[in-house]
């Protein structure tokens, strides 16, 4: 197993167990085109112990999408999307190996979760477009 799996295994597992503040304001989040998975499982982890409600606004893809989809299943009364707001995903790319995974991930399934993994069904290779669902779908709508 390597070094970042373990070390995304870990900050997953105290994410899961860390305790949910009250809602202090909310913040909203754009656009945003993805990147590495495991910054963005650090900042999902920021995100959930600052407190703050989170309106996804903009379309997120690949590893932004994953991580939003996280922190509903982390804190589901915190985020909401508007009914524009897209969630694209695909597989990802191996950094050590330089090529497009095959299949998932195990730190994707953990951040992902199997639940919205059987709801997305398969995904499309990295560089072979994106599986697009409504981020309202997954998240809820904001009122």
């Amino acid at each position: 197993m390597s070094r970042w799996l373990v070390l995304a295994a870990m900050a997953l597992a105290a994410g899961m167990n860390s305790p949910q503040p009250a809602l202090a304001r909310s913040s909203t989040i754009g656009w945003r085109p993805g990147g590495d998975v495991y910054s963005y499982i650090a900042q999902a982890l920021d995100m959930i112990r600052s407190g703050k409600g989170y309106r996804v606004t903009g379309d997120q893809y690949s590893a932004a999408a994953m991580q939003v989809v996280y922190l509903e299943s982390r804190m589901p009364a915190r985020i909401c999307a508007s009914p524009g707001a897209k969630l694209n995903f695909h597989l990802g790319f191996d950094k050590e190996t330089k090529k497009p995974m095959k299949g998932l991930d195990p730190v994707w399934v953990a951040f992902i979760g199997p639940r919205n993994l059987k709801r997305l069904g398969k995904l499309p290779a990295y560089g072979k477009g994106f599986k697009t669902v409504k981020a309202s779908d997954y998240l809820g709508l904001c009122k």
